[in-house]
């Protein structure tokens, strides 16, 4: 029997520049092939040879406002997310029960590069939640492998069709699921956010997605928000694990008094120096440790300014590169690489 349900599609992030909510499930079936002029026009993100960057302007991209009541099946069904006029992404709020599967669409074009992630909410235990997108051409993204997972996944279109992703959280969990298809031609797409006290705000491109940081406690203060490195390939038969962006700030005294001092999460921290971030003057210091191994890695930045303390961490997680089995093909992750594009995002933090 068929119920009408309401699922409301929210731009959750409301710290974002961007403010949206569109209602998206609809069963269906049916395949509207995108065309180029449906979709808008993407600012890259800029290079960087210092942290004295101006940042990028905002994308001029425009959202409609639409919620609309839909019958949905009361058991599986697929749940279309159609992008309001030049949108380039969307955050679909939903929730879901333990053992249960969820399953999305979406219609994209050849050569499009797509990146799907799940921001599980704050609120409770971390739970794990594997995802599957394949094409209704059978074309499976991921996971790569019949006995491997995935619960992201980046990169390139290789056909223009509809594309399904499907949910399965092994517990119940409050989550958002963010689907962000680049316009043709564009390698990236930029967001921006802006701090919870409204004082600091950064760009980040689509490497990186919101994304509930699930490691052990690393940072002085619990990030507002932390952003997973979602880039496919970069994993892709190399040894990184995980890697994460984190920002959090604080007005509590004690926080402000002891801001640049070093902590011992998981190993010593040293303090390498100073540098200036766009006029504010940043504490620079490393830390990290070892377990079973892994290697897990950390580079901060913490400032005081005007009454508030500000850190943010690059965390990187990888295993021993010795452990592998020469046959298995993995390689050392470009951290040069990645720690550019941690700096590239560190380059555009502006502090009011």
């Amino acid at each position: 029997m068929k119920q009408k349900l309401l699922l409301t599609v929210v731009f959750l992030l409301s710290a974002c520049t961007y403010q949206v909510q569109v209602l998206t499930p609809e069963p269906s079936s049916n395949f509207n092939t995108p065309t180029p002029d449906s979709i808008a026009t993407s600012t890259s993100f800029p290079p960087t040879d210092s942290l004295t960057s101006i940042p990028p302007p905002s994308p001029t991209f425009t959202f409609t406002p639409a919620i609309l009541p839909s019958p949905l099946p009361a058991n599986d069904g697929t749940y279309p997310i159609r992008f309001a006029a030049n949108g380039t992404y969307i955050d679909v709020a939903d929730g879901m029960q333990a053992g249960s599967t969820k399953t999305y669409s979406v219609s994209a074009l050849k050569g499009q590069v797509i990146s799907v992630s799940v921001n599980q909410s704050s609120a409770g235990d971390w739970v794990y939640s594997p995802i599957e997108i394949v094409g209704r051409g059978n074309a499976t993204l991921c996971p790569a492998t019949i006995n491997s997972e995935c619960t992201f996944w980046r990169g390139i279109l290789p056909s223009t069709q509809e594309y399904l992703i499907k949910l399965k959280p092994v517990n119940t969990a409050n989550f958002t699921l963010r689907v962000a298809i680049n316009p043709p031609g564009a390698a990236t797409q930029t967001f921006q956010y802006a701090s919870q006290n409204g004082r600091a705000s950064f760009s980040y491109i689509d490497e990186f997605a919101p994304m509930r940081f699930p490691g052990a406690e690393v940072t002085r203060i619990a990030p507002e928000i932390s952003l997973n490195f979602v880039d496919t390939k970069s994993y892709s038969n190399t040894n990184l694990t995980e890697a994460y962006f984190l920002f959090g700030s604080s007005s509590a005294a004690d926080e402000v008094q002891n801001c640049t001092q070093p902590i011992s999460f998981g190993g010593p921290e040293n303090i390498l120096g100073e540098r200036d971030v766009n006029g504010v003057k940043f504490v620079h210091s490393e830390g990290g440790g070892v377990a079973a191994g892994n290697i897990y890695e950390q580079t901060y930045y913490r400032a005081a300014s005007q009454g508030v303390c500000y850190e943010i961490t690059f965390f990187v997680h990888y295993g021993n590169i010795g452990n592998y089995s020469p046959e298995l093909g993995v390689k050392e992750f470009d951290r040069a690489a990645l720690m550019q594009i941690f700096e590239a995002i560190l380059s555009t933090l502006v502090i009011k």
